[in-house]
This record gives C-alpha cells, sequence and structure tokens, in this order.
C-alpha cells in the first residue's frame, strides 16, 4: 500500500547533511521520513531493529524510536520512506542542547566548545553542562549511548542539533534515540557505490566533534562508563534483518546496498 501525503503537510527540518523532507500525519500521529540521499530510510529501519537486540531498554533508563519501511507518494510521485510514531505528547516539545546550552551561555555553544582544548573536556561539558540545567542527572550516560550507537552504525550526522532533550512546562526528559538516518553509508551522492565501504568508513568523521568514531566512544566512555550492551551480530542476522527493507529498492541495487550495510555493522562492531 502506498501512503498519500499532501504538500501543506510537509516539514522542511534543516540539518548539516541538507534538507530532510518529513510529514506528520495527525490522525496517526506518526511522522514520515523520505529517502533523500540514497536510502536513509532503510538505514533508519534496520538501525531501530537491530537496536532491539540491545540491552538499552533494559539496562538504562532510555530508549529509542521504532521504524517501519513505508512507500509514499509526495509530489506527484512515489516514494520511499520510514514512518514512525510521535514521541512528544500533548504539551511538550523538542529542545536541541545546542538552543539549550546557546541560550543559557548568551553564546553560541560552538564557540564554547572550541575553547576547550580537548574531546574529552568538551564531551564533559555538554554532558554535564546539559544536565545541570535541565535537572537530568543520566544525562552523560545518554550521551554516551548516543556515541556509541553513532560509533557502531557509521551515524556521521550527530551535529548539536541532533542531540535534544523534551521539555515540557520547564520540565526536562530524555529523548528517544532517534535520527540515525545518516548512518549505514547511506548517502550514496557522497559515499558512492562504487567504493570499497571499508574505504568510505576510514574517510568518515565522526560528529559533533569531528574526531574518529572510536576516539569519540572511548572518551565518553572513559568519563562515564560503557553504556551500549548488544551481541555480536553475525552475517546472516544483518541480512536477514535487511531482506524485506531491500524489496523497497531497485533490484539492481539490492546486493549492494546490502554488502555495504552488512560490511560496515560488521568492521565497526569490533571497535565496541
Amino acid at each position: 500500500m502506498t501512503v498519500r501525503l499532501v504538500s501543506d503537510e510537509k516539514i522542511a527540518e534543516t540539518s548539516s547533511k541538507g534538507n530532510q523532507e518529513k510529514w506528520y500525519d495527525s490522525i496517526m500521529d506518526s511522522w514520515y521520513k523520505l529517502d533523500q540521499f540514497g536510502y536513509e530510510a532503510l538505514a533508519e529501519t534496520l538501525i531501530s531493529v537491530l537496536l532491539e537486540k540491545s540491552s538499552i531498554e533494559t539496562d538504562t533508563p532510555f530508549t529509542f524510536v521504532r521504524y517501519r519501511m513505508e512507500k509514499v507518494r509526495a509530489h506527484g510521485r512515489e516514494r520511499t520512506g520510514c514512518v514512525s510514531q510521535n514521541f512528544l505528547r500533548l504539551g511538550q516539545s523538542l529542545i536541541t542542547v545546542n538552543r539549550l546550552l546557546t541560550n543559557h551561555l548568551g553564546v553560541p555553544l560552538k564557540q564554547k566548545l572550541m575553547q576547550l582544548p580537548s574531546d574529552k573536556r568538551r564531551i564533559a561539558y555538554l554532558a554535564e553542562a546539559t544536565a545541570e540545567y535541565t535537572g537530568l542527572t543520566e544525562f552523560p550516560r545518554y550521551l554516551t549511548l548516543l556515541f556509541e550507537v553513532d560509533a557502531l552504525f557509521c551515524n556521521d550526522d550527530r551535529h548539536l542539533n541532533n542531540i535534544a532533550v523534551i521539555e515540557q512546562a520547564g520540565t526536562y526528559n530524555y529523548c528517544p534515540i532517534f535520527d540515525n538516518g545518516a548512518g549505514l553509508l547511506s548517502n550514496t551522492q557522497i559515499l558512492q557505490m562504487d567504493v570499497a565501504p571499508k574505504a568510505l568508513i576510514s574517510a568518515l568523521h565522526a560528529r559533533p566533534f569531528h574526531t574518529t568514531f572510536t576516539r569519540q566512544m572511548n572518551s565518553a566512555r572513559g568519563l562515564y562508563g560503557k553504556q551500549l550492551s548488544i551481541p555480536k551480530l553475525s552475517d546472516k542476522e544483518i541480512r536477514d534483518a535487511l531482506q524485506p527493507m531491500l524489496e523497497y529498492y531497485a533490484e539492481r541495487d539490492r546486493g549492494i546496498i546490502a554488502d555495504r550495510v552488512t560490511e560496515c555493522i560488521l568492521t565497526r562492531q569490533k571497535t565496541l
């Protein structure tokens, strides 16, 4: 079935990668996100499926958003996307750490972070200042978990506007982990399909501190401990989870996507 989306429901959200098309369906209380640069919907969906195997919701106070693949009709043509339930309740809003800390500092957060002498100091400031201003004492663990998820799945778009908390009437809560669609080498406009995955992985930089995924993750773990526990994934497990999602893409691309995604995860999980 193809879901029809109309243009007056469109919300264009700017990120460091460009504009990503999203629609909010008020009847279903759901968000639709469309592929923009490659196979972001597949990456978003697969990562949420694989996080089900982790202990995030049993060993930490945090959670993550579940996605499923969907065909949608937008701007008069069929597009591939994914859908998730809206996690914000009535009266709640999403506040990025960039906006939160910039408002408190009176200067851009990026400027403050650049004055600090090391990645470890920057991570500590971001984690502890957010915890102080929001009262979310476990935010350092939350930030570490984000960096671990990004390191495993090569999500290189965790900029300062992609880390957020939920606010309601001056009270804050943790945001479910979401917006992982830039992971798994999904941007095929920049990360070309004819380049070997390992070469692409080695050239990536983790945000927000523009360092390696492993260094960013280990700096956070050195401060706040390991948060993510997930069983080692096999080639077969990854490909089995991928199979129904690949049906949304051209047959000629399915094998290449499967190989890229599988090699990405198998390579990165060794660092955890």
